[in-house]
């Protein structure tokens, strides 16, 4: 039993022999430097379930990290998947936490699973889209101010698994239409603009297309019923080529339950405000085994494609034609974890996140209903490394800021209690919070480059681009709140230019790293 006063957890890989020799010089170490810090110093002494007058939770996940009270830290919330409640802790911003005493169903109300974050109105606590459970799937909730929430009229009808994602399906530039699962694309009527105010007992519009009628039902997949049921997945509307009109990537799973054999990926084309399968075009491969992810995986302005079934990745030409890497996310076949196969599945939490603060953005997954999980760390140039001891599925552990230092802490959920474990990597990092026009347009749609001080607008210095999306996970731990994080690696000053949808372009200057900087879309 370890009984100091704080364990570092300290995830020192070598990369292998062979990716050594492939890239012709040594490799920098992979490193992730995260301390276990103890519960009286943090303030979450609390153990679940413990202390009858707050009450009984059932099955206990964890949401995403996120400010709940609009006092710009972040809060924990560990919930009961089955009846409802949660436990939540307020941040003070410090690294440390006050758990709300006053019992387990005082704030939480969103049933078995974690809500779609989105701040519709721009207050800056967020409100909720509920994604499970009767009298919640699909259903408006609005934050009051300070982490309580009014259950409004409005339901998003239709849904099925996982609630809304908003995405770019005609071709506007605006994230502001519905991707439902089953692959129906909607014009929602109110618009999502309007949902704050909205009075409307239930979500109309119209239907704009049907995926299965843009690429076929695929071949050998039977119809079913339940959860695990074939069906079109997500929908990830991205720019591909560079002219400011967004692609869309759409995905089907097969009726395998949660595993990971039938996935099916395409990327779509604008041609005549009409969508068409332009995969082959693109260069990228057909038929079963693939799962598309568009990152700019090289920091070369251009998203290219992950595919997250092979752990194969192509690169972006700039022209949307891509061309398979020789390097890997991960191999199947080699995995350094004793996991061997595939570390993700449509029933996947996914995130990138740039856990050492080294510019590139790393690979992380964790899994539902399975073993299945895996963290790659990016090292450059396309190279990645695995790393053992993340703690945790994606029920069980959460990446966020709490001690305000821009680096990414781990929040990991025992049987029974929370810990958190400080990052202290000794690199910068750097916060973006964006302020659109339409605060529910959140980041969605919006393009971010980060420069060298001095550098603005050369691609060949360019340290970090990003386009704003939302993916799916499985339905669970959406968070569309417009902070967006940024690996720095050694700089201490650079330079931002950001593109929101309506075309409007601003730009930010010498920012110091290791802060927060607000860029609005609008200048006052």
């Amino acid at each position: 039993m370890i009984t100091a006063p704080r364990r570092l957890l300290a995830l020192v890989i070598l990369p292998l022999l062979g990716t050594i020799l492939a890239a012709g010089a040594a490799e920098p170490v992979a490193k992730l430097a995260f301390v276990e810090v103890p519960a009286d110093r943090s303030g979450l002494q609390h153990v679940l379930n413990s202390d009858p007058k707050l009450g009984e939770m059932k099955y206990i996940w964890m949401s995403s990290l996120v400010d709940i009270d609009g006092d710009g830290k972040l809060d924990i919330l560990a919930y009961g998947h089955h009846g409802g409640g949660a436990a939540v802790w307020l941040g003070k911003g410090d690294g440390t936490f006050t758990l709300d005493d006053r019992g387990y169903t005082q704030r939480w109300q969103f049933g078995g699973r974690d809500p779609i974050w989105i701040d519709l109105n721009g207050s800056g606590a967020p409100d909720a889209i509920g994604t499970e459970g009767a009298g919640v799937a699909g259903r408006v909730f609005l934050n009051e101010g300070k982490g309580h929430w009014r259950k409004t009229a409005l339901v998003v009808d239709g849904t099925g698994i996982g609630g809304v994602q908003l995405a770019d399906l005609d071709g506007d530039g605006y994230h502001r239409e519905i991707f439902i699962t089953g692959g129906s694309a909607q014009q929602p009527e109110p618009p999502v603009t309007e949902w704050a105010r909205t009075t409307a007992a239930k979500l109309g519009g119209k239907e704009l297309w049907q995926a299965e009628k843009l690429v076929g039902w695929p071949e050998g997949i039977a119809r079913g019923a339940g959860p695990g049921r074939a069906m079109f997945r997500e929908a990830y509307a991205v720019d591909l080529n560079g002219d400011h009109k967004n692609e869309l990537i759409i995905h089907f799973k097969g009726g395998d339950g949660f595993s990971s054999k039938q996935l099916y990926s395409w990327v779509l084309t604008r041609d005549a405000d009409a969508w068409k399968d332009g995969t082959t075009a693109a260069g990228l491969p057909t038929g079963p085994g693939h799962w598309f992810y568009p990152e700019d995986i090289d920091v070369d302005g251009n998203l290219d494609i992950a595919d997250l079934h092979t752990g194969e990745w192509y690169r972006n030409d700039g022209q949307g034609r891509f061309t398979l890497s020789p390097q890997r996310i991960f191999d199947p076949a080699k995995r350094l974890t004793g996991r061997i196969g595939h570390p993700w599945t449509a029933d996947n939490e996914q995130q990138w996140l740039d856990l050492d603060n080294n510019g590139y953005r790393d690979f992380v997954t964790a899994t539902d209903h399975g073993s299945e999980h895996g963290t790659f760390l990016n090292l450059g140039g396309g190279r990645f490394v695995e790393v053992a001891g993340i703690p945790g599925a994606r029920r069980t552990r959460k990446f966020g800021d709490v001690n305000g230092d821009h680096k990414l802490d781990m929040v990991s959920m025992g049987k029974d209690q929370l810990t958190l474990h400080r990052n202290e990597t000794p690199q910068h990092g750097l916060h973006i919070r964006l302020v659109p026009r339409v605060p529910s347009d959140a980041f969605l749609g919006a393009k971010i480059w980060v420069y060298p001080d001095g550098k603005l607008g050369d691609p060949k210095a360019l340290v970090h681009y990003r386009q704003g999306f939302m993916d799916r996970d499985g339905g669970r731990s959406h968070n569309l709140l417009p902070t967006l994080h940024v690996g720095l690696g050694q700089m201490e000053k650079v330079d931002i230019r950001v593109r929101f949808p309506s075309g409007e372009v601003r730009e930010a200057r010498g920012v110091k790293a290791d802060t927060l900087v607000t860029i609005p879309e609008v200048q006052k």
